[in-house]
């Protein structure tokens, strides 16, 4: 029997959250208008197995419960229990919507409270190291829902699918390098230690200390939204430098960093969409004039054929990019997605005839 299954109708963007945070291995937990406990998922049960989640059990017992056992990590609940959790209570019953982080023994948790206009109120927890949302949202302490939590790490899976399938070296990096995701092409580039390496902290670094300087700093201004993007050279000892395409990334204090080689020919962005996400070469044509601003009428009138056909195109281009988990739910998230892209593949390319080093 699943929780749905055993809870009272609820309206829809309550069984959303539920679904969610289930989805991605989350703790549910649901009280009934007097605060008793009327449904808990397995996670929930696991990581707080101090309650029996029966129907005599309260928010209050729960939270007794947590103390006892020393599975309470919060602070303030340390000091004073009985002040917070008096406090906590009239905040959960005056708000109907509460998002926020909070800390446990076994670490920090993503905590969603929905309180719908029945009394019945949700809580949804996510562990934010062992569903990688910390690696997107690093040290960030309130402000983000589960629900978004969710939304934002589907769409850097699909961002992650994209790089993944690019012939350039890529990387995700936070605004001090850290990686948060690599592909293959920027891992090689990394054991070579060709222009780029790791720092000891493990953050992307420049090979010549000067390089590395501006790095340091562009870094800085893209992942703060400074400047939405800047090219980066780098020197290597006797040959061509490379050039570095740092943008700006999808979630905040973030970049993408895109490598080009030698001897790389320029891409065409709708080749690369297609290779990338399996797409039909009319498909990839019709994402790829979308990411360039213009709108489904003006694609047609360039292809020449009506309106509704392309815009079964671009339907068809949802339900591929689906498959990577990327949420292409309307027009303008489908042009971000290969704005981004295209920053990326347009990258400018050293000349392969030339060896001069820059000054």
């Amino acid at each position: 029997m699943t929780l749905l299954s055993a809870l009272p109708p609820l309206p829809p963007h309550a069984v959303d959250l539920i679904q969610a945070t289930d989805k991605a291995g989350g703790a549910i937990i649901v009280f009934d208008r007097e605060d008793h406990i009327i449904g808990a998922n397995h996670e929930q049960r696991r990581i707080m197995p101090c309650s029996a989640y029966g129907p005599r059990d309260t928010y209050r017992s729960l939270f007794w419960s947590l103390y006892r056992s020393g599975l309470t990590g919060n602070k303030g609940a340390k000091a004073d229990p009985a002040t917070w959790l008096a406090n906590t209570v009239a905040a959960r019953h005056s708000s109907p919507n509460l998002d926020f982080v909070n800390s446990y023994p076994w670490g920090r948790m993503l905590v969603s409270h929905l309180r719908l206009d029945d009394g019945t109120s949700i809580q949804a927890r996510l562990d934010m190291k062992a569903s990688g949302v910390d690696r997107y949202f690093g040290d960030h302490d309130a402000g983000m829902g589960v629900m978004w939590a969710v939304r934002v790490q589907r769409e850097m899976r699909g961002l992650q699918s994209a790089l993944d399938n690019l012939g350039l070296a890529v990387a995700l990096v936070d605004s001090t390098g850290m990686p948060i995701h690599q592909n293959a092409a920027f891992g090689a580039l990394l054991d070579a230690a060709d222009g780029l390496t790791l720092a000891s902290d493990g953050s992307v670094m420049a090979l010549d200390d000067c390089d590395d300087l501006v790095l340091r700093q562009t870094l800085g201004h893209v992942a703060t939204g400074a400047v939405p993007s800047c090219h980066v050279p780098l020197r290597r000892p006797g040959r061509s430098p490379l050039i570095m395409a740092v943008s700006s990334g999808t979630t905040p204090e973030t970049a993408v960093l895109a490598v080009a080689r030698d001897g790389e020919d320029d891409r065409e962005i709708a080749t690369v969409l297609m290779r990338a996400f399996d797409l039909s070469p009319v498909e990839a044509e019709v994402l790829a004039a979308l990411g360039a601003g213009l709108s489904v009428r003006e694609i047609a009138r360039r292809r020449g054929v009506a309106e509704g056909t392309t815009y079964l195109q671009v339907k068809a281009v949802k339900v591929a990019l689906e498959r990577f988990e990327f949420a292409a739910t309307d027009l303008a998230t489908l042009a971000s997605l290969v704005t981004r892209i295209s920053a990326i593949t347009r990258a400018p390319r050293p000349r392969a005839h030339d060896n001069r080093r820059l000054s």
